[in-house]
């Protein structure tokens, strides 16, 4: 027998995994929507059981739907009381069915609540909130009743922890999940009342007041945290090899996933012979598991608006290593697409089941990040969006790169669409905050340069080891070898000197006053936007859209409805923040989708949360403009020239399409793209990465092989 005690159900609730669809035979139910729903719920499928129901064809029997699961349900949860004397195989069970019942009635209204449900009608849906909010509430009163042992509370400790578990609870998502730990009494409150606190953060929360009132569109620039962000309207999520590394590091049930598919995989025999010798397939595969469940969350965003606006789209970045061989980063976005493919078709078989979806079922909702790092960027852009598979471009920060990649983006999609293939969600992304911290690093080392000038290098020295003191890279600089060395190693962003902050105007004293220095953070800060804003309002403001229609439709023989498609699948991303304002700063109500890192999220909500906060006041901020004094003092800065500038080829091309501004001719040419600084610096900090991470995998690999 086995002890019933609260800390052996919550380990039963903890553990719990749902049944893979692969196996055992699986079959949707096509013809019964609370059968099929009920289903699933049984194979622990219960976010998909849950997410059924988010299609607007459920609309006039959504409440009899809802009405059938928990009749349904209500059948299970009572045969499912735990006992004392349960043995060990009888108490799981027990413990998972009611497990799964809450879940799937917590997941509904979380979704009801979230904006992912707005296809649904709004009466309907309140109703069927009451009956589930109903339901739930006498489940808890019978455990209750039943004794001091709750599944509820495990149910919910569980998704709280989930929630912290990303960017280890530095996260908007796990400061959530504090805050409702927090006000929330295990041995007082229900399972409603913890509801009705995750329905305020929901609805009160910042970005689902933008999404929905049309403010801007968001997505994620990190793997995990999902569901909860598309309950405040994200619809996007970016990822690199960075961040795929995070989620299996922040994830335990990644790496238990990784063990269990790669021996199904049909190239395990191989790769278990020499994994070292196929790490970059290991590391593809173990990469893209990462990314099955991000796709299947976005995955009826995707299918709801795919006919209009586009969304639901994952951005997936390939090898950074072979960023700059075309034929291995094709055959590459093959391999991943292909997987995604076989992923899908099965996935949409139980999500779609019983609707008349019109359309192609099954297709990835999947775009490829393409590092803007050299001329095979190009190539590679129009290649992949030629074959209809859509692009993210990535690395880039400069009016000049994300220009000519979107004129190349374009034209993909223009020969996609003589090919019948409708283009997916395309995206370019502006790393705004990457270019700050390089341009600022560029000004320190100047001025350091200069501190050496003034008191000689013995005293300089001193104040960056004063400074390294400070920020924390003590050990940084010790083993630096040289003073130019030493200063990139106490000044870099990436070693933590974030901001030009007092311990800096402390170093710096006997070369540059305190307010100039404020000055020069204060225009550093102001870097990013500016080229964000250059390059959407050359691209999808109200005056230079009509001309970019017509460009398309003589030069690439479109016709206008084609022409148009392709301006609204386009959309800038505003990406790597810093702070705040880089969001608000650059809200528009079309062609943009921010992506915002988990704990940027939660200063972006707190600063809206202050008393002189104003929302209106960033309205299609996009398009307003800053003084003339910052743009003049960041122009003393050589690479912001390069960055803020476009080039001859450019200026050709805007000419013919009838922009006729002077936006200078510094920009970079497609073959400088790979020397300039933030590039190099990012890459390098992709491939670190890559590197470990693969490294990781095959280790990883190793250990799989030898215990099989």
């Amino acid at each position: 027998m086995t002890e019933l005690s609260q800390g052996r159900v919550d380990q039963i609730v903890f553990e719990a995994e749902p049944e893979a669809l692969s196996e055992g035979g699986k079959r949707p139910i096509s013809d019964d929507h609370v059968a099929h729903i009920v289903q699933l719920v049984r194979w622990g499928q219960t976010a998909l059981a849950a997410d059924h129901l988010l299609f607007p064809e459920i609309n006039p029997t959504l409440v009899s739907t809802v009405s059938g699961v928990i009749r349904q349900l209500n059948i299970l949860f009572h045969l499912a009381c735990p006992k004392e004397n349960d043995r060990e195989e009888r108490l799981r069970e027990k413990v998972k069915a009611r497990q799964q019942a809450y879940e799937v009635l917590i997941e509904m209204v979380l979704n009801f609540y979230g904006l992912e449900s707005r296809w649904l009608d709004e009466e309907k849906k309140g109703k069927s909130l009451q009956y589930i909010l109903n339901a739930l509430a006498e489940w808890e009163n019978l455990e209750r009743q039943e004794g001091p042992i709750s599944v509820a509370s495990a149910v919910v400790r569980n998704w709280l922890a989930r929630m912290k578990r990303v960017q280890k609870g530095q996260s908007m998502v796990g400061k959530t999940a504090l805050r409702i730990e927090g006000s929330f009494d295990f041995e007082k409150n229900g399972v409603v009342d913890f509801l009705k606190k995750a329905e305020r953060e929901i609805k009160e929360n910042i970005y689902y007041r933008m999404v929905k009132e049309g403010k801007c569109r968001f997505g994620n620039d990190y793997a995990l945290g999902l569901r909860w962000l598309r309950h405040l309207g994200f619809e996007q999520v970016s990822t690199n090899p960075v961040l795929a590394a995070k989620a299996y590091q922040d994830e335990p049930g990644l790496l238990r996933t990784f063990r269990k598919e790669v021996q199904k995989h049909p190239r395990y025999a191989q790769w278990s012979r020499d994994p070292a010798s196929h790490g970059e397939e290991i590391t593809l595969f173990a990469t893209l598991l990462a990314l099955w469940d991000n796709l299947h969350v976005f995955r009826p965003i995707f299918y709801n608006l795919r006919e209009t606006s586009g969304g639901g789209v994952v951005s997936f970045q390939l090898n950074p290593n072979i960023a700059h061989l075309v034929e291995e980063s094709v055959r590459d976005v093959f391999e991943a697409f292909r997987l995604a493919s076989e992923n899908l078709l099965l996935y949409d078989q139980f999500l779609l089941a019983g609707y008349r979806i019109e359309g192609e079922k099954g297709r990835p909702n999947m775009v490829i990040k393409v590092a803007a790092t050299s001329p095979a960027a190009r190539t590679i852009t129009r290649r992949i969006n030629a074959l209809g598979f859509g692009s993210n471009i990535t690395v880039d920060y400069t009016v000049s790169q994300e220009a000519t990649l979107l004129l190349d983006e374009m034209e993909g999609m223009a020969c996609a669409l003589k090919k019948g293939i409708r283009p997916t969600q395309l995206y370019m992304t502006n790393m705004g905050g990457r270019l700050e911290s390089h341009l600022r690093e560029v000004k320190l080392e100047e001025f350091f340069g200069q501190l050496r000038d003034a008191v000689g290098e013995e005293k300089a020295l001193e104040r960056i080891d004063q400074l390294s003191r400070v920020n924390g890279t003590e050990e940084r600089v010790a083993k630096a070898a040289g003073y130019e060395e030493k200063v990139l190693a106490a000044t870099r962003f990436a070693h933590g000197q974030k901001t030009i902050d007092e311990a800096i105007c402390e170093a710096l004293k006997d070369v540059v006053s305190k307010k100039t220095l404020q000055d020069w953070e204060s225009a550093i800060g102001h870097s990013g936007t500016l080229v964000a804003r250059r390059v959407w309002g050359i691209f999808f403001s109200e005056k230079n859209r009509e001309r970019w229609m017509t460009y398309l439709i003589k030069q690439k023989g479109l016709a206008a409805d084609e022409a148009k498609l392709i301006l609204e699948r386009l959309h800038y991303l505003p990406a790597s923040k810093r702070k705040p304002f880089d969001t608000f700063w650059t809200l528009a109500s079309r062609n943009l989708v921010h992506t915002e890192f988990p704990d940027h999220q939660e200063n972006v909500r707190r600063m809206a949360e202050g008393t002189q906060f104003n929302l209106k006041a960033y309205e299609e901020s996009i398009t307003q403009t800053f003084s003339s004094e910052i743009l003049e003092r960041l122009y003393q800065i050589e690479d912001f020239r390069k960055a803020y500038e476009i080039n001859p080829e450019l200026a050709g091309i805007f000419k013919e399409v009838g922009i006729a501004e002077e936006f200078g001719l510094e920009g970079l040419k497609d073959t400088e793209w790979s020397e300039f600084g933030p590039v190099r610096k990012t890459l390098s900090e992709f491939k670190n990465a890559y590197d470990t991470f693969q490294a990781e995998m095959v280790q990883e690999m190793k250990k799989i092989v030898t215990t099989a």
